[in-house]
């Protein structure tokens, strides 16, 4: 029978197993359901919705759509995209948060056309609802797809516009349902006298057509179930799988069209291609009137070519081909011939938009071929970077041709999803193979040692004259004599002189072990003491760091190929410096996901320059943050216009609202301003950095590389754009091209002097012009450095020596300053923190008393995900892993030359010493193990005749806790040597 602790032992490893295979199980189901997040949510262990939020703009996985303006002449196969969307979710903001805006349609009041009953026409007489355009102007209506963040669901939304498409305002919500609705093709219906949408709802999940209608006093809103249509459709009945379980059809983008005296009316079928059926089919139907009879059209009949049918059709439709079955859009009429807007989605959602056009349309055959192809601009900045969907385009009584249509600049949803939470996927994908891995290992483990105990029964029966049973396990003689020299190989180190076996102290003199067990003991134990000392030490340095005394490393400048310090020879003087810099306001700005940082920089700003003003541009801040921004003592909060300007500056990545920001803040701030980026930190006064402002009209510090190095030996955007945008010659750009960048982050520009005229205005210049200086085509980090590229050209162009020199003024390492924030770092003013951690001054950070932070009191809606941020893929584990390895090794490296650590692990070590010597229980302290014996007569306070007595029999030998101390000792000074080569 096994012992008790055995079976206990046996079922803790069971249910060990058993536990180890349940989680293996649900890391690998994981990524299987409700991709591409997973079964297990990250949403479960944060206070903070992932999936998306409730402010304006917020992401979510379908995308970023927007609405742009299509116009052409003379036919609709060469439109014209415009470069800007004129339809965001940021024209929602006061009345609706979404996410996205997407599948356009332009509704254009007009009399109807001689002999058509229906069609894009309509009475002149509009709602009350809609106001009269200025001199008269028609209104122009949008209904449009919206994702209601708050219900997280497709809502139609309608919008007005006075000036040709060019502009729109907002109206409101023209249709919800309990399910999501997309795609709202509007029309006038003149046989009802109504309004008629045409809106997807498969999401009602009863396989009908909803039609939906207004009276012409109501538009655009009044929107009211007319009529459900279940299309004749012996198709999907026979291609339908006994695992669908009876499913009804989803119909999807049904669009009408007048052609030859009736109603064209297309619609696409959506199937399932595990169940080898096409994703889309193409349906096609025929009436007299909208609310009347539906007739299927004879081309239904042949089916339509499908690789994933059996038999390589799909039995009922006309196009199954993944490239044009599905609708895109509105069908028009164009000389006589019939066009049709179709979703290439062959790759993925919304690859392009192509223009079909009928080259038979009767009553018993339809055939139809590609017109033309419109392609997103794959330009990776664009609106439409990378999806183009849907169209809707009419023609002008003056003949030209106008319209909208969607797009959107990621290729899928995902890369909201991978700036996100692509690191929690791989996260979890890790521990799959962790778990499975140790599993492994437990499982092998155990079966070797069930084989080693029995190997050992068997070597002990053998040795014990059992020689038969030895015989009868092993099988033959040989291999049970080497199971016997074996155990006696395994006895041997165990076996020590004067008291038996080390491992089991047998005989205790005074509250000691003998022999080397009992010295191994001691040696760990002490080893313990070191390891509690340093993590005692590190613990304090790390929680206290005033209480520690960390001299900083030097602070030196490395040369840059040209000259040491660049000062230019003759250099530019301003004639109406010095200036009056009393009034100095520091500005900065950034999105929701540099919140860290920005609490880092204001928090010193507050501690070294209490009575300066502090302004913060909202460039993307959600609502929950700016209502903590507004708490903030000595912190003014202030909306970036990003409607005063194109919209390529809501992109980020190219900084190029930075310059524009400047500007305003000399226009409405101050007349001396002081840009810092969010990954900046105060370390001292700002005393010498105001003065260089007030000598020279502009600051800035200088960094590492330059323009021409930036991209080199690639080619780099200085040269190819930059320089060619100021007119620089080939012989002014050589001379400056190898000087050293001044940083963009660090910018001081004083109102109305020289280098506002000289660099800011140029710069501001460059920022307008996307294309041809601030982002170029194919621009990248690796090649442009964006404003600090052209703001670098400005300043070395006119020879201003307002670039302080690099880490004297604004070091890029933290390593030198000094380790407590509250202590100068002088000369050193500003370093640049960035990623890394920690913050040190955000615990620091003073807010109002008695602010409530509630984010209904915020002055103005956000629109935060509307503007891209740098930070868009940087989301990766691997990222992650190596920002918090990166900011450990920092602290490594400047903890491990820091005196004062290395002082505290020998307080700590001796302390504990000193704790074992008088006998002071702790039980942290690893000498009360020391002195404990096994299978012997323990020591214990009798025995030593007194209890400070059997506590100094426990505790290490001095002369031991003396050889570690020296050793650490040592240790600190070969770290400290090897730590200030690494600075």
């Amino acid at each position: 029978m096994l012992p008790s602790g055995w079976q206990h032992g046996r079922v803790r490893l069971v249910a060990y197993i058993a536990l180890s295979l349940c989680v293996a199980l649900i890391l690998f189901i994981d990524p299987l359901i409700d991709r591409p997040s997973g079964l297990v949510k990250l949403r479960w262990f944060t206070r903070k919705p992932p999936s998306h939020g409730l402010d304006a703009c917020s992401w979510d996985y379908e995308g970023s759509w927007r609405i742009g303006l299509a116009t052409g002449s003379p036919d609709p196969l060469r439109l014209n995209i415009s470069y800007e969307p004129v339809l965001t979710c940021a024209t929602l903001v006061n009345l609706t948060a979404v996410s996205f805006v997407a599948d356009p349609f332009l509704f254009i009041p007009a009399p109807p056309t001689p002999g058509q009953p229906a069609e894009g026409g309509g009475p002149r007489a509009l709602a009350a609802a809609v106001p009269p355009g200025p001199n008269g102007s028609t209104p122009w209506f949008a209904f449009f797809e919206m994702k209601n963040l708050a219900r997280y669901i497709g809502e139609i939304g309608v919008a007005v516009s006075y000036d040709g498409g060019t502009t729109w305002r907002y109206l409101g919500t023209a249709l919800s349902e309990t399910f999501h609705l997309s795609f709202p093709l509007v029309m006038y219906d003149n046989t009802t006298s109504q309004y008629l949408m045409f809106p997807e709802t498969s999401g009602a999940r009863d396989g009908a057509v909803r039609v939906y209608g207004t009276s012409p006093e109501e538009f655009p809103f009044g929107w009211r179930l007319v009529m459900k249509r279940r299309p004749y459709d012996p198709g999907w009945p026979a291609t339908r799988r006994w695992f669908q379980f009876g499913a009804p059809a989803k119909y999807v983008d049904t669009a009408p069209v007048w052609f030859r005296g009736q109603w064209w009316i297309f619609t696409t079928r959506v199937g399932s291609p595990p169940a080898r059926q096409p994703k889309y089919t193409l349906m096609l139907y025929t009436a007299d009137s909208l609310l009347g009879e539906w007739r299927a059209h004879p081309a239904n009949l042949a089916g339509a070519a499908a690789a994933l049918a059996p038999g390589g059709r799909v039995p009922y439709g006309v196009d199954a081909d993944a490239r044009t079955a599905r609708n895109g859009g509105r069908p028009f009429v164009s000389g006589d011939a019939l066009y049709r807007w179709a979703q290439d989605c062959s790759r993925y959602y919304g690859e392009a938009l192509v223009l079909m056009r009928a080259d038979v349309a009767n009553d018993t055959s339809y055939v139809e071929r590609v017109a033309t192809r419109y392609e997103p601009r794959r330009d990776g900045l664009s609106w439409n970077a990378e999806r183009l969907h849907h169209a809707d385009v009419q023609q002008l009584p003056n003949g030209t041709w106008v319209g909208l249509l969607d797009g959107d600049r990621y290729v899928d949803g995902m890369a909201h999803f991978t700036a996100r939470e692509r690191w929690f996927v791989e996260l979890k994908a890790l521990l799959r193979r962790l778990v499975v891995l140790q599993l492994l290992l437990v499982v092998t483990a155990v079966a070797l040692l069930q084989g080693w105990r029995r190997a050992m029964q068997g070597w002990r029966a053998y040795g014990s004259g059992a020689g038969g049973a030895g015989r009868r396990i092993w099988g033959f003689p040989a291999v049970a004599s080497l199971g016997k020299l074996a155990r006696r190989g395994v006895q041997l180190p165990l076996t020590v002189s004067g008291g038996g076996s080390a491992g089991d102290c047998g005989d205790c003199a005074a509250g000691e072990c003998s022999g080397r067990g009992a010295l191994r003991r001691r040696v760990a134990a002490v080893a313990v003491m070191v390891a509690i000392a340093v993590a005692v030490a590190v613990v304090v340095m790390a929680m206290l760091p005033c209480l520690v005394y960390c001299p900083r490393w030097p602070v030196q400048v490395r040369p840059f190929p040209a000259s040491r310090h660049y000062v230019p020879d003759v250099p530019y003087v301003d004639p109406a410096a010095p200036y009056d810099v009393t009034n100095l306001t520091v500005v900065t700005g950034c999105s929701a996901s540099f919140m860290d940082r920005l609490e880092n920089l204001v928090a010193s700003l507050q501690y070294w320059a209490p009575y300066t003003r502090v302004v913060v541009y909202d460039l993307g801040f959600t609502s929950e943050q700016l209502g903590q921004i507004r708490c903030w003592r000595e912190t003014e909060l202030r909306r970036f216009p990003w409607e005063r300007f194109p919209a390529h500056l809501r992109d980020l990545r190219t900084y190029a609202f930075k310059a524009l920001a400047f500007r305003l803040a000399l226009e409405e701030l101050s007349e001396a301003v002081l840009w810092l980026d969010c990954g900046l930190e105060l370390r001292g006064p700002l005393t010498p950095v105001a003065a260089a402002l007030a000598a020279h009209g502009h600051v800035s510090v200088q960094q590492s590389t330059s323009p021409y190095r930036q991209g080199f030996p690639l080619g780099n955007m200085a040269e190819g754009y930059v320089r060619r945008f100021f007119n620089m010659s080939d012989q002014e750009y050589e001379r400056i091209k190898d000087l050293p960048y001044c940083a963009g982050g660090f910018q001081g520009f004083i109102r109305g002097s020289a280098a506002q005229k000289r660099i800011l205005d140029p710069l501001v210049a460059c920022s307008l012009d996307p294309g041809s200086c601030i982002a170029p085509p194919g621009h990248n980090r690796n090649q442009h450095c964006y404003d600090q590229t052209a703001g670098t050209l400005l300043i070395r162009h006119n020879n201003f020596s307002s670039c302080l020199p690099r880490e004297l003024y604004g070091t890029s390492s933290t390593r030198k300053t000094s380790y407590d924030p509250r202590a100068s770092s002088s000369p050193i003013v500003v370093t640049s923190r960035r990623f890394r951690q920690p913050k040190p001054y955000r615990g620091m950070l003073l807010r109002q008393p008695g602010c409530s932070s509630d984010p209904a009191a915020n002055p103005w809606r956000t629109v935060a995900s509307e503007h891209i941020e740098s930070t868009i893929s940087h989301s990766s584990l691997s990222k992650i892993a190596a920002m918090h390895v990166g900011a450990l090794a920092d602290f490594a490296v400047q903890s491990a030359s820091c005196l004062g650590l290395h002082v505290l692990i020998q307080l700590a070590l001796w302390a504990q010493a000193l704790l074992a010597v008088y006998g002071i229980r702790w039980p942290a302290l690893p000498w009360r193990v020391a002195g404990h014996c096994r299978g012997g007569a323990a020591a214990g306070p009798a025995a030593a005749g007194s209890a400070a007595a059997a506590a100094a029999a426990r505790a290490p030998p001095l002369s031991l806790v003396a050889a570690a101390s020296a050793a650490v000792a040592l240790t600190s000074v070969v770290v400290v040597a090897v730590a200030g080569h690494v600075a």
